[in-house]
């Protein structure tokens, strides 16, 4: 990023099976909070990923338990805690993130481990430190997803080059959702012309 001029980076959500959340990778979230560059995590093959071999299952629901797992254990360590300026973006809408968020709060309040290193409601992180791509074309599902994260941390997504990615579906699904023209262009490109640092287009 310094040498090059690249705007941030991508992580697998597990490393060969090994979350990321352990303290040998945080001097890469320091240094990606130092400069100010988003960590898109993407996911890969789920621990577990035994259980997903048939139907193409990895793709279709592995890799939205391996992001929802991921940035939860993130959280949980408390490397959001610890890095408030840190910024993720979660690919296909955050997995699962903003239909549990609710029932990760509620485990917060319930067992007393969960809250050992963070201060905050495991939503709070979700939503600041957190922003989510709009790989999902199913409009109730991203109107939730914006309700949930807010209209400033969605981000236009396509899955290209993926078999069940749509760049043209990617785009007239958010022009036809009930958003203000503001938080339409926000998440048309704003969002991400800001997050990168990018000039406006």
């Amino acid at each position: 990023m310094t040498k090059l001029g690249l705007r941030g980076a991508m992580l697998f959500a597990n490393v060969n099976g090994k979350p990321i959340h352990h303290r040998a990778y945080w001097p890469l979230y320091e240094t990606a909070e130092r400069l100010d560059v988003p960590l898109m995590i993407h996911p890969t093959s789920p621990p577990g990923v035994e259980a997903y071999q048939e139907y193409r299952t990895t793709a279709l629901v592995g890799f939205l338990v391996d992001t929802s797992l991921c940035i939860t254990l993130l959280m949980f360590e408390g490397v959001l805690e610890k890095y408030p300026k840190l910024k993720f973006v979660l690919s296909h809408l955050g997995g699962t993130i903003p239909y549990i968020a609710e029932r990760i709060d509620r485990g917060y309040d319930a067992y007393p481990e969960v809250r050992k290193n963070i201060s905050q409601p495991p939503s709070f992180y979700f939503k600041r430190n957190c922003y989510y791509d709009t790989v999902a074309f199913y409009p109730n599902a991203l109107e939730f997803a914006i309700e949930f994260a807010g209209t400033d941390h969605v981000l236009l997504g396509s899955d290209y080059p993926h078999q069940i990615g749509d760049m043209q579906k990617a785009v007239t699904v958010i022009e036809n959702l009930t958003l203000g023209d503001e938080a339409r262009g926000k998440v048309l490109g704003g969002n991400a012309r800001r997050l990168l640092k990018l000039a406006a287009g």
